[in-house]
């Protein structure tokens, strides 16, 4: 039998039997505390990876660990059906989209007669939620299925309603007109989640600049940096795409663009193509500089990129490396007007560019370019000759606005004045894109007129926000910061659609919550949503909800069901952990603890938010593109439950990402059966009832494991606790058999195995419960965490055997040093009482964190005291610890454990000298090396 069937079998066996005792159902239990813990739920259109297996499976080894603390564990699940991301999987299915269905038959193994009846969203949606419900009970999570419900349950419809009603009146939301990223398909705005690589569109305004000709045509030109227009000397256009000449209904004008331009402008401008022109006909236009009446060319460039701003560009080549460089390449003499003096750079420094034309870095470029950027946008100021190429009539307003001042203040000045000659306007640009809707149409900026939005920037909200961040643990810390640079950064966001599942505003049935806005306190919903699915949908009105959820009003005219409810919500409020993806920092936690300020206030905020990094597969973040998609149920079925749950969440720290492959999962499957049948084996180990050296050593070895495992555990170092239960416990036990012969103490091993099978509860459930009923019939999974307190403890003991163990590990990396298997040993003990004190003192040194230097003034500067500070700070904190409580005879030690030692190093003799005696030899000069706890060592 493979690893992977015997560990499914187990597991299945254990879930079996969990779901028939219904072990995880729960309710509010007053006077025992509780812990609620909470995952972000996934879109049901497409089954679950193991990217979503990394969070769901941390958030259940954290529940189960607190179950174990004693609390009362509410862990429930729940699916996102609103919005794009399921709308559209069911579009591409009707289509035929060859690239989806290939991916649902070939990565998901789903049939093809199946993956035809998506194109129905609702039952796609159906088909996911169960797919996805059956998934994670095979992964063995800890959830209340009870309490699960979807995106577009009525119940849930009234709950987000009532909220909405809520922002409302507090005047959160409002209706304008913005600019919104839009997919022109699907006709309606986006966000991350609607998008192909969940990428939340970044729009920055964009100013414009009307160059007129004398034939009555208008060249738009996108800028960054309009103080500079005073220097521009031509217009460039890219030689190898269409332009056309379409007419600005609103302006009246008649306006050139590239082809790619006027399609995304067309959202935000109302234009109409009169006609397509090629590159080669505008070159015979001149326009002006609406700044300088400076009459300027027309001029190819392919350095022109069509599809950013008009696909037009002002050339400004004392300022601007590009248009210095296309200048030049074209081998015509050009004007070069400075605009902008900074003592870093000379009068034009646009001209280094040449020097860097030929770098094979297009960084080094880069860099140079945004450096000439910054210091002139930071340091520069607008120079006095410009005045030289103004027309009398700006003169006086431009030497009093923008000469001798900051760019920064410059830039106003200037932008105001071309308003004022009808020869600006501003457009919106995605500056991350492109970006694609997950219909495969490509994210445009659109102007809508009545879009709700719900206004983040408010002020009052914002800053209630941030400060309500000072009260939340987040794991990593580092996320703090990150979190809180997002919600400074808020700005107002729409928050409704025109089509799609989901929650109907309120006032407006025609429009749609978006899955974003939906999912911000619906842990709130979790509390109840057992409870609520008998009652009347009717009763379920803005008092219910008052009363439920706040507080508010009078029970007696609600219903005596309704106090049960309202004692549900309370009991279980607020989240103690909420879990999810790093990525959600950037929308769903920031929304989160937005909605949670404005409707709960800052009494009921989540405890602690926990983000983990991604699930890497080939060295790469997962992606359909790059087909490295892992579904989770097929590394369940190669691999098994219990190493799926310990390969994604404990091989790295929980902010870093994880390399999930093959080797990994297989060594770790490999682990799992090796603990699985030596335990078993030592169940029927031959036995005494003596309590002898490694039995006291072993029992206070795992003490200290416990106390570091659930230190780990609690602040959610998983992989640190990984590596105690699943590896150093597995070889501590391992030496105990060698030390003690394979003859154990059956009262001491079964309190270790007790120990150890409870601390892989958390982590592997399935394989801990199948081994603690080998010697118990209760489940393990309903146990209390294992405490120190309950093992025998022997500082004495437990400083001989790791001393052994020291002198083993030292020899191995001697060895390993040399290329030498070692045949022989002989070792040097130093016992000169002296010494022994003076180490104990370095050891109390570094314990107060003092220095080497602070030691030696302390102590007198002699031949030993540095030696043996040095031996001391490499010490283990485990022995310094316990050096300082007991005394040790390192010579007794030996004596009496040459066996375990020669077994260890496969030796076939050992000799053992007190390096203080004269008489014995001193082999390759180790004998006068030896000091305290760091025996001379020769191998032969």
């Amino acid at each position: 039998m493979s690893v992977s069937t015997f560990l499914n079998e187990i597991a299945s066996k254990w879930q079996k039997a969990w779901e028939e005792n219904k072990l995880y159902e729960v309710d509010a239990e007053e006077g025992k505390p509780k812990k609620f813990i909470t995952v972000a739920f996934p879109y049901t259109n497409s089954p679950l990876h193991i990217g979503h297996g990394r969070t769901y499976i941390t958030g259940d080894i954290y529940a189960r660990y607190l179950k174990m603390k004693g609390y009362n564990v509410l862990f429930p699940f729940a699916f996102q059906y609103t919005g794009t991301p399921i709308l559209s999987i069911a579009e591409a299915v009707r289509r035929k989209d060859e690239d989806i269905i290939s991916t649902f038959v070939k990565i998901y193994g789903i049939p093809e007669s199946e993956v035809e009846k998506f194109s129905d969203p609702q039952y796609l949606a159906e088909y996911f939620t169960k797919d996805m419900e059956r998934t994670a009970k095979t992964l063995g999570l800890s959830v209340d299925w009870r309490r699960k419900f979807t995106t577009v349950d009525p119940y849930f419809e009234k709950f987000v309603q009532w909220q909405y009603k809520k922002l409302m009146e507090m005047g959160f939301l409002k209706k304008e007109k913005s600019a919104v990223a839009y997919c022109p398909n699907d006709q309606f705005p986006v966000g991350m989640h609607d998008t192909r690589g969940d990428i939340e569109p970044e729009i920055i305004d964009v100013d414009v600049i009307y160059f007129p000709s004398e034939e009555g045509l208008f060249f738009p030109a996108a800028t960054s940096r309009p103080e500079t227009v005073f220097g521009a000397i031509a217009l460039l256009i890219n030689p190898n795409t269409e332009y056309v000449i379409s007419v600005d209904k609103k302006r009246g004008r008649k306006v050139v663009l590239s082809r790619y331009a006027y399609e995304k402008l067309k959202y935000q401008i109302e234009l109409e193509v009169e006609r397509s022109v090629k590159p080669n006909e505008l070159l015979t236009f001149r326009v002006k500089n609406p700044l300088t009446n400076k009459d300027m060319k027309i001029i190819k460039s392919k350095y022109v990129e069509p599809k950013q701003g008009t696909g037009i560009v002002m050339a400004v080549p004392a300022h601007e490396p590009i248009h210095y460089l296309a200048l030049t390449e074209l081998g015509e003499s050009f004007e070069i007007i400075p605009v902008i003096y900074t003592d870093d750079y000379g009068d034009i420094p646009a001209s280094d560019v040449l020097a860097l034309a030929q770098t094979t870095n297009p960084q080094e470029l880069k860099d140079y370019i945004d450096t000439l950027y910054r210091t002139e946008y930071h340091k520069g100021v607008i120079r006095e000759d410009i005045l030289d190429y103004v027309p009398n009539f700006l003169k006086d307003a431009v030497k009093e606005r923008v000469v001798n001042k900051s760019v920064r203040e410059a830039r106003k000045a200037v932008v105001e004045m071309l308003k004022n000659l009808d020869s600006h306007f501003t457009i919106y640009e995605i500056t991350n894109g492109p970006i694609y809707c997950r219909c495969g149409s490509e994210i445009v900026v659109k102007l809508v007129d009545e879009q709700w939005f719900i206004n983040y920037s408010n002020s009052i909200w914002k800053a209630s926000t941030l400060k309500a961040l000072e009260k939340i643990k987040f794991v990593p810390e580092d996320t703090r910061r990150e979190m809180e640079k997002v919600v400074f950064n808020m700005q107002p966001r729409a928050f409704t659609r025109s089509r799609g599942l989901g929650v109907r505003l309120p006032w407006d049935d025609k429009e749609i919550i978006d899955s974003l806005s939906d999912s911000t306190i619906y842990t709130a919903f979790y509390t109840i949503s057992h409870k609520i699915k008998n009652l009347d949908l009717n009763k379920l009105d803005d008092k219910f909800w008052d009363y439920v959820m706040l507080g508010r009003g009078s029970q007696p005219e609600l219903g005596a069901e309704v106090n049960d409810i309202r004692k549900e919500f309370t009991y279980w409020y607020p989240v103690d952990s909420r879990h999810s993806g790093r990525d959600l920092i950037q929308n769903h936690l920031a929304y989160y603890i937005y909605h949670h300020v404005a409707i709960f206030g800052e009494n009921l905020l989540p405890k602690q938010i926990v983000t983990n990094g991604f699930i890497r597969v080939g060295g790469k973040k997962m992606s359909k593109s790059f087909g490295n998609i892992y579904p989770l149920s097929k590394a369940i079925s190669e691999y098994g439950v219990d190493t799926v749950r310990l390969a994604l969440t404990s091989t790295s720290s929980i902010g870093d990402d994880i390399e999930f492959n093959a080797s990994i999962a297989k060594s770790i499957g490999d682990q799992l059966k090796h603990i699985h049948d030596y335990i078993v084996a030592l169940l029927k180990a031959p036995s005494t009832q003596e309590i002898r050296k490694p039995d006291l050593w072993l029992s206070s070895i795992v003490s200290d494991f416990v106390k570091k495992v659930d230190e780990s555990i609690d602040k959610l170092d998983l992989r640190s606790a990984y590596i105690i239960v699943y590896y150093t416990m597995y070889e501590t036990v391992k030496d105990y058999v060698e030390l003690t012969n394979g003859i154990v103490n059956r009262d001491i091993l079964l309190s270790v195995l007790s120990t150890w099978i409870r601390m892989m509860a958390p982590f592997t459930p399935h394989i801990a419960e199948e081994l603690w009923h080998y010697f118990n019939d209760s489940f393990v999974v309903n146990q209390k965490f294992p405490e120190p307190s309950e093992l025998k403890y022997d500082g004495s003991s437990l400083l001989e055997i790791e001393y052994l163990r020291l002198l083993v590990d030292k020899v191995n990396q001697l060895s390993a040093s040399m290329n030498k298997e070692p045949e022989k040993l002989v070792i040097y003990v130093n016992s000169d009482q002296e010494l022994k004190k003076m180490l104990r003192r370095a050891i109390r040194a570094i314990q107060e964190r003092k220095t080497l230097r602070d030691f030696i003034s302390e102590v007198g500067e002699d031949s030993m005291s540095k030696k043996l500070y040095e031996v001391a700070s490499e010490l283990p904190y485990l022995v310094r610890e316990l050096y300082l409580q007991n005394e040790l005879n390192e010579e007794k030690v030996l004596v009496s454990n040459l066996k375990f030692i020669m077994n260890k190093l496969n030796l076939t003799e050992i000799v053992i000298y007190d390096a203080k005696d004269q008489l014995s030899p001193d082999i390759k000069g180790k004998k006068e090396l030896a000091l305290p706890l760091n025996p001379g060592i020769v191998i032969i």
